[in-house]
């Protein structure tokens, strides 16, 4: 595997959506992020230097569909426009596109997998061993690098005054990610990543948000932001169910 000429197709396909914009230019920086933290997780799981690069490739095109739906629609919701993992893995088979970054044809199936199931509420069942190991780990990343994206104000949400509805509350109070369905309050919109916490996968992964207090620095942004005595309560106890389930995850892999 060729990672050079990854990066330079990646790097001329997305030339030409440069010119749509800084929302374009966020997610080129944010696949790159996910790409290295791609590559840390690997390593971190004692995959071959072979894997390692198979990860780096995943997370290099788990976003690849993100910038023909900004071309498109000039939106990164995907229930306003188009479910970008599908789309990615439309991109990638279409005349083959997939060729122009790897070779060889062995890990299409795991790469197309961690493509079109990145962005998907839950894994389905039937993905062999090998495409959900892999699809885990781009979820992984993903996920972390949009919480940094929220600790840096990259992602910003108007609640103030607002809080979460019984239904969101109880659900991450019960350790279980969010549904949009649910959503019910403008504050419901800030579970939905606070929520992440419950689909994350590795011990590095649990490491990195517990050793940058990732959902520390957004929970004291949005209480010391907000207006609602109720939000401040409910982020407090969300917070502390969140970091008793990072400690009791990492407690169960060592």
């Amino acid at each position: 595997m060729d990672f050079d000429v990854a990066i330079k197709e990646f790097k001329n396909y997305t030339s030409k959506y440069i010119e749509l914009g800084d929302s374009v230019t966020l997610k080129i920086d944010h696949t790159f992020r996910v790409m290295k933290l791609c590559e840390e997780i690997a390593k971190s799981l004692n995959f071959s230097d072979e894997d390692i690069e198979l990860a780096k490739l995943c997370g290099l095109l788990h976003d690849i569909g993100r910038f023909e739906q900004w071309k498109n629609y000039q939106t990164f919701a995907d229930r306003l426009s188009v479910d970008h993992g599908d789309l990615g893995v439309k991109i990638l088979t279409t005349d083959n596109y997939i060729r122009n970054f790897i070779s060889d044809d062995k890990y299409d199936n795991i790469i197309l997998t961690s493509v079109e199931f990145h962005n998907k509420y839950e894994i389905p069942d039937g993905l062999t061993e090998k495409e959900l190991i892999f699809t885990k780990l781009v979820r992984d990343a993903d996920k972390i690098d949009i919480l940094y994206l929220y600790t840096i104000g990259h992602i910003e949400l108007n609640i103030e005054d607002s809080y979460f509805s019984d239904l969101v509350y109880n659900s991450l109070l019960s350790r279980k990610e969010i549904l949009r369905t649910d959503l019910k309050t403008l504050a419901d919109k800030l579970s939905i990543s606070l929520g992440f916490i419950f689909d994350i996968n590795y011990e590095k992964s649990f490491d990195i948000l517990k050793n940058n207090k990732y959902f520390e620095i957004i929970v004291n942004y949005y209480k010391n932001k907000s207006t609602s005595d109720i939000l401040k309560k409910q982020l407090d106890d969300v917070l502390d169910v969140i970091n008793s389930y990072i400690e009791k995850r990492l407690n169960d892999v060592r």
